[in-house]
C-alpha cells in the first residue's frame, strides 16, 4: 500500500512539473514574430529550403480558452480571406457648402473555405489585469496554400 501511495505521489509531482506558468505583465506587449507576421516566406538554406504561407491571429478575454479560440478563429479566417474571399469596397466623397464629407465602406465576404495542413503553430500567452492575451502564427506549406487557392477558384467558376 505504501509503495502504491509513493508511486501516486511521484506521478502527481511529475505531472505538475510539466506545467508552464503564464507570464503576468504590467504592460501590453506582442511577440516579435507576431508583429512581423509575413504572409509567406522561405525557411531553410539552399536546396533544403521550403516555402510556407503564414497566418497570425490574436485574442483577448477574461477566460483563457475564449482568448485561445479567438486567436485561432482570426488566424484561420486570415488564411480563408486570402484563399477564398471577395472584397466589396466603396468610397463616397461629397462637397457640400465647401465642406468635405467622406464615407468609406469595405466588406469582406469569406465563403466556406477548405483549410488543411497547417503544420505548425507558434503561440504566445500572457495575462495583464486579470485578462488573457494570446497570439498565434500558423504555418502551411506554400504548395498546399496555392492548391487551396486553385481549388477555390475552380469551385467559383463551376458555380457561376
Amino acid at each position: 500500500m505504501k509503495k502504491l501511495l509513493l508511486l501516486l505521489a511521484i506521478a502527481s509531482l511529475t505531472a505538475c512539473g510539466s506545467m508552464k506558468e503564464i507570464q503576468e505583465r504590467k504592460t501590453y506587449a506582442e511577440p516579435g514574430w507576431y508583429q512581423d507576421c509575413a504572409s509567406a516566406g522561405t525557411e531553410g538554406y539552399f536546396w533544403w529550403s521550403k516555402e510556407y504561407a503564414y497566418s497570425c491571429g490574436a485574442g483577448d478575454s477574461l477566460y483563457a480558452q475564449a482568448a485561445e479560440e479567438q486567436m485561432y478563429a482570426i488566424a484561420m479566417n486570415n488564411f480563408a480571406k486570402r484563399i477564398n474571399s471577395e472584397v466589396n469596397s466603396e468610397t463616397e466623397i461629397k462637397f457640400i457648402d465647401d465642406r468635405k464629407s467622406t464615407y468609406t465602406r469595405i466588406s469582406y465576404v469569406v465563403k466556406n473555405t477548405t483549410i488543411r495542413e497547417h503544420l505548425q503553430r507558434e503561440v504566445g500567452h500572457f495575462t495583464m489585469d486579470g485578462k488573457h492575451y494570446t497570439f498565434v502564427r500558423l504555418k502551411m506549406p506554400k504548395a498546399v496554400f496555392d492548391q487551396l487557392i486553385s481549388e477555390a477558384r475552380s469551385q467559383k467558376s463551376t458555380n457561376r
